[in-house]
């Protein structure tokens, strides 16, 4: 019988084959696929507030104290009292037993979220526009060809 005495199970490695990444531009243009702009609703229930949750605790290393987000820079950014109370009250809301997020914490990864989208919007412009400019050249060498 194993016991483990800690609350944190050993690393698991995979030692399998891998594959490499494939750009979802590639994918989507294999299979025909068009943008669709598709909107969040503005009410978010407790599906949203469990996968922060969970983004929360993949993203929390311990270091042998307080865990933390393993971040290389720390940035203070102004907020409005009441989004601070709301990041306070996030914090009462996600903490448990084995995982206490602060404030703090909970504020850099709905930042980190919000940020991957604003950067994939942007790339997925850029590949748009890309993607047009190449579309004008190939008619210039069509018309002049």
């Amino acid at each position: 019988m194993i016991k483990v005495k800690s609350k944190t199970l050993p690393k698991v490695e995979v030692r399998g084959p891998s594959f490499d990444r494939v750009d979802g531009s590639v994918v989507a243009d294999a299979l025909g696929a068009q943008q669709v702009d598709a909107k969040v609703a503005a009410k978010q229930g407790p599906i949203a507030l469990f996968g922060l949750r969970q983004a929360l605790v993949e993203r929390l290393k311990s270091s042998g104290g307080r865990p933390g987000l393993g971040v290389s820079r720390r940035q203070k950014i102004p907020l409005e009292e009441t989004d601070w109370e709301l990041l306070c009250r996030l914090s009462e809301l996600l903490s448990d037993d084995d995982v206490h997020p602060t404030p703090g914490q909970i504020a850099s990864e709905l930042l980190h979220q919000r940020l991957r989208q604003v950067r994939d919007g942007i790339e997925h412009a850029d590949a748009d526009r890309l993607r047009e400019e190449l579309g004008k050249v190939g008619m210039k060498r069509r018309a002049t060809g």
